[in-house]
């Protein structure tokens, strides 16, 4: 069983029950077709103008059947551009972002497993970043997501109104909508490994 990112709340909640839906389908996958779906979804992240043109990008570290990062991570920085992990603040239940040079010695084993930077990382200031990739247990067509219960992103994008935020998944992650509050925020662009899709959410947001 796939450890969670978060807390999940109860399974009779309208948010958790798409959660578990969209979830299984995503852990059905093969190793093998994660990898081969991650690429198509890469070459779409980097074909868009935000992140082509960005200089500080926050990339999320996959964890189980998420989309890989880690070869985008690679990408990027051979692209000369600066990366960013997130550590997970629970005191904050937030992110606090850290900048990476070299994924095979700067990340290592945290919270839940998953990765993030080493102590020794530098700290990165939010609202020095031009680009947030952004995870979700499910997105909808419209840009706003179900995220892994706990609530980290919804807390951190509030504090990069400058970056734009690319959300990236798998397709079959993409259910026609999702419950959402008030306080719960859709992303500018959603990537996946079939198709680029677009929101005009916020007019600050570049393309």
């Amino acid at each position: 069983m796939q450890a969670s990112r978060g807390n999940s709340p109860s399974r009779t909640d309208p948010k958790s029950r798409v959660r578990v839906e969209v979830l299984a389908r995503r852990d059905a996958l093969t190793p093998a077709e994660i990898a081969d779906r991650s690429r198509l979804a890469g070459e779409r992240l980097f074909s868009t103008s935000e992140v082509a043109a960005a200089h500080i990008v926050m990339f999320f570290l996959a964890f189980g059947s998420e989309i890989h990062t880690l070869p985008m991570i690679e990408r990027a920085l051979a692209e000369g551009k600066r990366v960013v992990a997130p550590r997970p603040d629970p005191k904050a239940r937030s992110l606090a972002p850290a900048e990476v040079t070299d994924p095979g010695s700067h990340l290592v084993p945290g919270t839940y497993g998953i990765l993030e930077p080493a102590p020794d990382c530098p700290a990165v200031e939010p609202d020095s970043l031009d680009v947030v990739v952004v995870p979700a247990a499910a997105w909808a067509e419209d840009g706003y997501r179900i995220g892994y219960g706990a609530g980290y992103y919804d807390r951190f994008l509030s504090c990069t109104p400058r970056a734009v935020w690319v959300g990236l998944g798998l397709e079959l992650q993409v259910v026609p909508e999702v419950p959402h509050d008030d306080h719960d925020l859709p992303v500018d662009l959603l990537v996946t490994d079939a198709v680029v899709r677009r929101f005009a959410y916020r007019s600050g947001a570049r393309g």
